[in-house]
């Protein structure tokens, strides 16, 4: 008791002592020694009393999600033993920077070399008025076999329109009546739908978001990755499912 009744005046003479010089005669040398050695004292043994800093815990596990093995357009090979599912919206600009800073090495490291399979799912926003427009341009592109070179100028794209996409189809060689027709189906539309109601079913609310994954049982299991994330989180994941013993 006496030790912490000492703890507010040793404090409040130092206090005193910053904001002005106290009376001279009014403490010996030998009193402020003393002070200073309580000092030292208490903060020994505060420091000592500190509680410490419990462990970090290991971070959890990604939880296991599973979905259908459903593949509107496909980068790489179809029978890869592992799938990188996007859902997106191409109007989105971390979609945009995931294609400009992730995508590239990605690519050429696991689906160009037949690693990976890639699947785009859509998931288009609603505050994205060519969003929409743009997920219907590319599936219908991809009804033609030319996914590929309209999937990725509308993200090199420096903003998005009727017009520019419109270019974009008609620069990738994309035959013009039966993109029409294609546009004009109305199950384009459900399918899209069909792919938000997916993702928001695995807890992705926003875009980008991805499914790293392997066939099991005729349906796709894996992981959720969620967002723009550098290259080495992908790289980690499919890595591991890759180096992972399985069986369809």
């Amino acid at each position: 008791m006496k030790r912490l009744c000492l703890v507010p005046l040793a404090f409040a003479m130092l206090l005193a002592g910053c904001a002005a010089q106290p009376p001279a005669g009014s403490m010996t040398s030998e009193q402020a020694d003393a002070i200073l050695a309580e000092l030292k004292d208490i903060k020994r043994m505060l420091v000592e009393q500190r509680p410490k800093p419990a462990e970090a815990e290991a971070p959890a596990a990604p939880a296991k999600v599973r979905l259908d093995d459903v593949a509107p357009n496909v980068l790489g090979a179809a029978a890869a033993a592992v799938t990188l599912i996007e859902f997106t919206d191409y109007q989105c600009p971390f979609c945009k920077r995931f294609h400009e800073r992730s995508w590239p090495e990605l690519k050429a490291k696991y689906v160009d070399s037949g690693k990976v399979r890639y699947v785009v799912r859509d998931m288009p926003l609603s505050f994205h008025g060519e969003a929409l427009p743009a997920a219907i341009a590319a599936r219908c592109a991809g009804e033609q076999g030319r996914f590929a070179p309209v999937f990725e100028a509308l993200f090199a794209a420096p903003q998005l329109s009727a017009e520019s996409i419109r270019a974009i189809v008609a620069a990738a060689g994309v035959e013009a009546p039966a993109f029409q027709r294609c546009s004009a189906n109305a199950a384009v539309r459900q399918a899209i739908d069909s792919d938000s109601a997916e993702a928001e079913r695995l807890g992705i609310n926003g875009t980008p978001g991805f499914v790293i994954a392997r066939r099991s049982g005729g349906k796709l299991e894996g992981t959720l990755i969620v967002g723009a994330q550098p290259t080495e989180v992908f790289s980690a994941r499919l890595d591991a499912l890759l180096g992972a013993p399985h069986g369809n």
